[in-house]
């Protein structure tokens, strides 16, 4: 086996991890049986048993990851989601999938049209305002995002050239403006810095958003 120089694969956590606030708004959303469009290790599954759910739990991915046990009473789909046909189900989620995709308008119409109640999506939310002082945004660093995350405007026309609309929308990941303010300690005078801070403090910034859209009935 060819040793790797560099290397390539990243795993932020979340083969294994899900936040509190995601699970709850998974949980009190979700209309019945589930599909679960790039699913990785079905954590979505074992979260939701937790909390009291006993629908049908669909899963696909492109690829199954080794040295993960996968529950035994889901029905696993391996392969391209574009390819793959759909289960009618009651809810479709499409968590942090939207960026890998070439064609979100695509996947989504497809999500939506196998749905009989909603579907539940949730991407990295673009702040370019923190780019110009030189802070990165944790979704910059996967190297496998087809797009920069996206902003509140684009998520709404997404959705509506997708034939859905958007009936919940929340921001969440509360993030500091001043992360990245050691930064600029050596290019920009300390009284500027303070100066900046304080604007910056002011502001809330959040790392991903987070919809329920049902199809728009015209």
């Amino acid at each position: 086996m060819k040793q790797e120089i560099v290397k390539k694969d990243f795993d932020f956590g979340w083969r294994q991890y899900m936040p509190d606030d995601l699970i709850k708004l998974t949980f009190l959303n979700q209309k019945g049986d589930i599909l679960d469009i790039g699913c990785g290790t079905c954590q979505l599954y074992r979260y939701l048993k937790k909390c009291g759910w006993n629908g049908t739990y669909y899963g696909i991915d492109i690829k199954k990851y080794e040295n993960y046990d996968y529950p035994k009473t889901i029905k696993l789909m391996i392969g391209d989601a574009l390819k793959i046909d759909f289960p009618k189900v009651d809810t479709v989620i499409l968590y942090n999938i939207l960026e890998h995709v070439d064609d979100p308008i695509k996947l989504l119409k497809k999500a939506l049209q196998s749905t009989r109640k909603n579907v539940l999506i949730n991407v990295p939310k673009r702040n370019e305002e923190l780019w110009k002082f030189g802070i990165v945004e944790y979704h910059q660093l996967d190297k496998t995002h087809k797009h920069c995350g996206f902003t509140k405007e684009e998520i709404y026309n997404l959705v509506d050239l997708c034939g859905g609309k958007i009936t919940k929308y929340i921001e969440r990941g509360k993030i500091s403006a001043n992360i990245g303010i050691n930064l600029w300690n050596s290019i920009i005078p300390k009284i500027l810095i303070y100066g900046l801070s304080k604007i910056f403090r002011s502001k809330v910034y959040y790392q991903e958003i987070w919809c329920e859209i049902v199809k728009n009935i015209r």
